[in-house]
């Protein structure tokens, strides 16, 4: 005699039983008894779906319980002005972009109505990567401001210094030139602009110095002079040297005399700021930073630089324009 057993319908007692000739003896089923306690939380369970968005989550013991997890995406806290960045809640081994732009020089004023001054300067860019646990559970963020417009004739104002705590430094772009030198250079990433307003045949704007090599303390790039002022009347125009981690140099005006109208281009840069357009009739353009701000134009009436980083334009008899402020932008990403 055979016996079959529906497990989890009927308990062992309750059976059917089959004879050697598979006569079935009846015999009565009778439900398998369920728990009020557990009943009531089978069904709990089976028609609380939750809100959108939550989760189901172990508590460790017992059954699992809906929930909504905390945010796990990117923090990003940017900065036009200075102020206070605040650690987000996310594990200490996320991993932290900063990024900071210096402030824009700005454009100079020459007084003179055919031969408005050199562009400012744009500013500098630099970043760092770091560890969230690293960081404070605040920094504290300093933007540097964009040079002052001038308003009465004279050399443009640099631009400001941008840090974000004793993480990340981000250098300013020089003020434009009244001077044959042309405008200021952009800021590099280990210090500021250069400046040069002698009017010689050989005055230049630097750009900033970029990277340095620590065995030799060395740069590993060249300068980004800009520029050379009018040399004997032939090579009277001169584009500003363009760089990779340093500014982009100012540009060359023009001749003392007999040369077609307009200064030299400023020189452009990667990482630092581009350099403010040349003295000269008629202006000429600022140098453009891939990542750093521009500098800026020398023309008659001058316009402001455009945040972040951008140097001012100059003028002539009107106010020059101001280099924009710098910015700062930190970015988390979850571990």
């Amino acid at each position: 005699m055979a016996t079959v057993a529906l497990s989890g319908i009927i308990t062992p007692s309750n059976v059917v039983t089959a004879t050697s000739t598979t006569t079935l003896t009846n015999k009565t089923l009778t439900a398998p008894t369920i728990a009020s306690a557990n009943l009531t939380t089978a069904l709990t369970l089976a028609g609380a779906a939750g809100t959108n968005g939550q989760v189901l989550t172990s508590a460790g013991s017992g059954l699992p319980t809906w929930a909504t997890p905390s945010s796990t995406g990117v923090d990003v806290q940017t900065f036009t002005s200075s102020g206070t960045w605040t650690k987000p809640s996310l594990a200490a081994g996320s991993r932290v972009l900063i990024q900071a732009w210096g402030g824009g020089g700005s454009g100079g004023k020459s007084g003179a109505t055919l031969n408005p001054a050199g562009g400012g300067g744009g500013g500098g860019y630099n970043y760092r990567w770091v560890t969230l646990s690293s960081m404070g559970g605040t920094e504290t963020i300093t933007i540097g401001a964009g040079g002052a417009a001038k308003t009465t004739t004279g050399a443009g104002n640099a631009g400001g210094t941008t840090t974000a705590g004793s993480l990340v430094s981000a250098y300013g772009g020089a003020g434009g030139s009244t001077g044959s030198n042309g405008g200021g250079g952009g800021g590099g990433q280990t210090s500021t602009a250069g400046f040069d307003n002698e009017g010689t045949a050989v005055a230049r704007s630097p750009g900033g110095p970029g990277f340095l090599d620590a065995a030799t303390s060395e740069s590993y790039l060249p300068e980004g002079f800009g520029g050379k002022a009018n040399d004997g009347g032939t090579n009277w125009r001169y584009k500003g040297t363009s760089s990779l981690y340093k500014g982009g140099g100012g540009g060359g005006n023009i001749a003392a005399c007999c040369s077609p109208a307009g200064g030299g281009v400023g020189g452009a840069s990667v990482w630092g700021g581009g350099g403010g357009g040349g003295f000269g009739n008629g202006g000429a353009a600022g140098g453009a930073s891939s990542n750093g701000g521009s500098g800026g134009t020398s023309a008659s009436s001058g316009t402001v630089g455009t945040q972040p980083a951008g140097g001012g334009g100059a003028s002539s008899t009107g106010n020059s324009g101001a280099g924009a402020a710098g910015q700062v932008l930190i970015t988390v990403f979850p571990a």
